[in-house]
């Protein structure tokens, strides 16, 4: 319950975009800016969606919990609930939701494995947000995971069918265009289809 106390005074005082309801690695400061500059929660139909990560109880070395919370307020039509959507061996996820009346989309970078020349890698999901149901998944990582991608966030675009997300990489990403540290996915027809993003780079 603290948490979910936390998660609404962070969403009235910090997050006040996303609660309306609309839209030791290389890079390190600017994950930290970029995570800064994402949506942790989202609030719509009465409801806040709030994406954490949580180291398992007991669990050496850390490996964490990537969980999309739901909390009613007055309006909301369903109840509490949880959906864990992946995990992140040692290293501590960056994360960021978006939502509309299409679904939730979700994402988060992680590391899979222990071993220090693992990359992080990219993770996007579209959760119902009725059932907390993991409707699609997606996953980009740099080619031959020579690099990592360091940060990320997660944006609906204006025709509503589109999802892009945004951040700062090491690396070359699979089937990118252009060069550069930063990228951005952009899925089509994100929440109907399972068509694949394309990824730019930038500097």
């Amino acid at each position: 319950m603290r948490f979910f106390k936390r998660a609404v005074y962070l969403c009235a005082a910090v997050l006040l975009p996303a609660c309306g309801g609309g839209d030791g690695v290389a890079g390190q400061d600017d994950a930290l800016a970029q995570q800064e500059a994402a949506a942790s929660s989202v609030a719509r139909d009465g409801c806040i969606y709030s994406i954490s990560a949580y180291p398992q109880p007991n669990v050496t070395p850390t490996v964490y919990d990537v969980k999309l919370f739901r909390q009613p307020i007055p309006t909301c039509v369903y109840g509490y609930g949880s959906v864990t959507l992946g995990t992140s061996v040692v290293y501590e996820p960056t994360r960021s939701v978006a939502m509309n009346a299409l679904g939730i989309a979700a994402s988060y970078t992680k590391k899979s494995s222990l071993s220090g020349s693992a990359p992080i890698t990219l993770s996007v999901h579209h959760v119902d947000p009725a059932t907390l149901t993991v409707i699609r998944s997606s996953s980009l990582g740099v080619y031959l995971g020579a690099g990592n991608i360091v940060s990320e966030n997660v944006a609906i675009a204006a025709d509503g069918t589109t999802v892009t997300v945004s951040g700062s990489k090491t690396g070359v990403i699979w089937g990118e265009s252009g060069s550069g540290s930063h990228y951005t996915a952009t899925f089509p027809d994100f929440f109907t289809s399972t068509t694949p993003p394309t990824v730019a780079a930038f500097p």
